[in-house]
């Protein structure tokens, strides 16, 4: 019993020990309770993902804005000069002269406007030449005289052109009629120049002033003419083809000097020339005298001469007119610039299409810018002789 008592007694010691040293033990902080992370659902908003960035471009180098191209200057295109009018469709306008040694006080010295013509032709008629004076403008053109008729290869050669052709009369004989050449000519552009129907008068100093060889028209005679009858003034194309090109320098200096140009016509006339390198061109002699512009008396200066063999007869008939081939035909030449020459070739398809000129290897002449004299001579007797 006894032991009993402090088995029971023991054990209350245990306890109360163990239960003592639970009360004197510190509080441990309690743990915070697990906070869930939320699943997103439909309407949570995601945050927004970075766009990423994207390489800038490389700034390009700046370009130079590009000049403007100059637009190509009006040229007249008979003589190749730097003009202020658009001539490209305009038509120029031919005009007979006479040219006669059995009246020396009239010509050379008293041809009006030579010095304004851009091409100025010379052929034989009978025992001499005539002129034929071809211009681009007849604005401020004055006395044009002696004004004479024409013949069939001047007709021919101003349809080259496609000009107006201007003339007092014509040739009704010969083996080559002027008539029905002058057919060609429509739209009122065949003036015969004449009193009566304004175009032309007669100037009293001349000698013989009621005859042939006073005959006078003026540039605004006849653009007043031409404006009243409806003449056609321009080209059917947009830019008439002359068959004539231009260069700066065109003197054929690898060619023959011809400082000195002397030409022979079938009929034995002479017409001689000579270089001038301060006149920039060559100045003509006629029956002894300069050939020269009888409104200003200055010597006409041309910076071209071109020298045309052609087939052609002399005296076919009662009144010794002359017949020569100027289309459908070729023939050779020569061809003076600045001093020097060079042979050349011609030729020239129908009626209504250009003269075209050719060097030796087959290109196309360049004329020297200026104005050109041109000579049509025969292919069998005379022809040009230069120093």
């Amino acid at each position: 019993m006894k032991r009993y008592f402090f088995t029971v007694l023991s054990l209350l010691l245990v306890c109360a020990l163990v239960f003592g040293a639970c009360a004197n033990r510190p509080e441990l902080p309690a743990e915070p309770e697990a906070t869930a992370t939320p699943v997103p659902t439909a309407e949570t908003t995601a945050e927004p993902t970075a766009e990423p960035t994207a390489t800038p471009e490389p700034t390009p180098e700046p370009t130079a804005t590009p000049e403007p191209t100059p637009e190509a200057p009006l040229v007249n295109p008979l003589t190749g000069e730097t003009v202020t009018k658009d001539y490209s469709k305009t038509r120029p306008v031919a005009i007979m002269v006479e040219n006669n040694h059995w009246d020396p006080t009239i010509t050379p010295i008293q041809q009006g406007s030579i010095s304004k013509a851009a091409i100025v032709y010379e052929a034989q008629v009978e025992q001499i030449t005539r002129n034929m004076f071809i211009f681009m403008d007849l604005e401020d053109v004055q006395n044009i005289n002696p004004i004479r008729s024409c013949r069939s290869y001047f007709v021919s050669t101003a349809l080259s052109y496609d000009a107006i052709f201007a003339h007092c009369g014509f040739s009704a004989d010969g083996l080559e009629y002027s008539a029905p050449m002058l057919a060609n000519l429509v739209d009122n552009d065949d003036i015969n120049i004449n009193e009566d129907n304004g175009t032309g008068f007669r100037l009293a100093e001349y000698p013989y002033s009621g005859g042939v060889h006073s005959m006078t028209t003026t540039g605004e005679r006849l653009q007043k003419f031409i404006s009243e009858n409806g003449t056609r003034t321009e080209h059917s194309t947009d830019s008439y083809d002359y068959g004539l090109r231009f260069a700066e320098n065109a003197a054929p200096t690898d060619g023959s000097v011809a400082n000195n140009v002397r030409i022979v016509f079938p009929g034995t006339k002479i017409t001689s020339f000579e270089y001038s390198a301060a006149k920039n061109g060559y100045t003509g002699f006629n029956w002894n005298a300069a050939i020269a512009d009888a409104n200003t008396s200055e010597a006409a200066v041309f910076q071209n001469l071109l020298v045309l063999a052609t087939y052609t007869q002399i005296g076919i008939d009662d009144h010794y007119h002359t017949a020569m081939s100027t289309y459908e035909c070729e023939g050779t030449g020569l061809f003076f610039n600045g001093g020097y020459c060079e042979p050349i070739t011609w030729k020239r398809g129908a009626v209504n299409e250009p003269f075209r000129y050719y060097t030796a290897d087959g290109s196309e002449l360049e004329l020297g810018i200026g104005h050109t004299y041109i000579a049509f001579v025969s292919s069998s007797y005379g022809g040009a002789t230069y120093n």
